[in-house]
């Protein structure tokens, strides 16, 4: 098992939005998914710790945030601008000249082979501090046997932390976190783990193979690796498209069908575009700009890694659906993120 550097990004929209935005640094904000003008109808996208202190999270309506807060400070998300900051991030991380493998347009992970547990450390600190310096962004950093292991470790070191567990000290490290803590594992899945009285990653390294499988199918077998401590997961490197996305003007009209119509051939054009560098999408997301040029989006994240051209139209026609109003739509647009390249990820991530 190769050591690995996990990297992920810290509240990541919200803090490149602190950047553009130095009045919102120590005071709740939220990043939403619609306009100023159209927030109330939009979800929080990110969110800084301020916010999340009030218990403000992702995926809830804006508008109840604003219930929570009236004064928090909205920003429309730019997802163009954090594409550009996660590419720069990519190419900070590569320069170091080790192996990684871009897991979102956030997180990555780098092979560090058989460096010893304090090189990894200190290549870390060094990783952070690039980071922080060029970028100006804090960022979290977990490094274990294994690029799972790596993130778990990640994600007990935030916010802005950096934390290494040795293969020695991973099964004790792990024993007492909750069974959802292990990527892959959502809702579903734990609620499925807790009827067989799973609730800890302990549970389920003392578990046997049998009870996992007979609940979990397949899984079960990596779940019970990973609870054990070993993690068999490989860097895989490949191309870093993050978001693949196409808009087009229309002459402004309220013709559902007519709207239905170029979306369609959109969502050909991003469906060309993703399949052609083997890659597979989770998040779509339609765009409508009004005849007064005002934009509303909406965006819906699936349970499953898809590369079907009609799941992508039918997602992007029912979001679109959210979008028609009373005034005229002059220009449509579709995006995919959340990408993957086909089967070769391990089921975890």
């Amino acid at each position: 098992m190769p050591l690995v550097l996990f990297v992920d990004m810290d509240y990541y929209y919200a803090a490149c939005e602190e950047l553009r935005h130095p009045e919102a640094v120590g005071k709740p904000m939220i990043v939403g998914t619609g306009d100023t003008a159209a927030k109330m109808s939009g979800v929080v996208e990110s969110c800084n710790y301020e916010a999340r202190k009030l218990d403000i999270r992702s995926a809830m309506p804006v508008a109840q945030a604003l219930r929570i807060n009236p004064d928090i400070i909205y920003i429309p998300a730019d997802h163009d601008y954090y594409d550009r900051m996660s590419g720069r991030l990519m190419e900070i991380l590569k320069a170091f000249g080790y192996r990684m493998e871009v897991i979102s347009i956030d997180e990555a992970a780098v092979d560090l082979d058989s460096m010893s547990y304090e090189q990894g450390l200190v290549q870390g600190k060094r990783i952070k501090e690039e980071i922080r310096k060029t970028l100006r962004l804090p960022c979290t950093v977990g490094i274990a046997d294994g690029k799972v292991l790596a993130k778990i470790v990640c994600d007990s070191a935030k916010p802005d932390g950096l934390k290494l567990v040795e293969r020695k000290d991973i099964v004790q490290f792990l024993s007492e976190k909750s069974a959802d803590k292990i990527p892959g594992v959502g809702k579903k899945t734990a609620e499925k783990l807790e009827a067989i009285g799973i609730k800890t990653i302990g549970d389920i390294a003392k578990s046997d193979l049998v009870s996992l499988s007979s609940a979990v199918g397949s899984f079960g077998f990596e779940l019970f690796q990973i609870a054990n401590g070993i993690d068999e997961s490989r860097i895989v490197e490949h191309y870093e498209t993050l978001s693949v996305g196409r808009e087009r003007t229309l002459d402004a009209t309220k013709d559902v069908q007519k709207i239905y119509l170029l979306l369609d051939e959109l969502s050909e054009e991003v469906y060309r575009e993703i399949t052609k560098n083997g890659f597979r999408f989770r998040t779509v997301t339609a765009k409508a700009r009004y005849s007064d040029f005002t934009d509303k989006i909406k965006s819906k994240t699936l349970g499953y890694w898809t590369d079907s051209p009609e799941i992508l139209k039918q997602t992007a026609k029912a979001l679109i659906r959210e979008l028609i109003e009373e005034k005229p739509i002059r220009k449509v647009g579709v995006r995919v993120s959340s990408l993957e390249m086909g089967n070769k990820q391990m089921k975890l991530f």
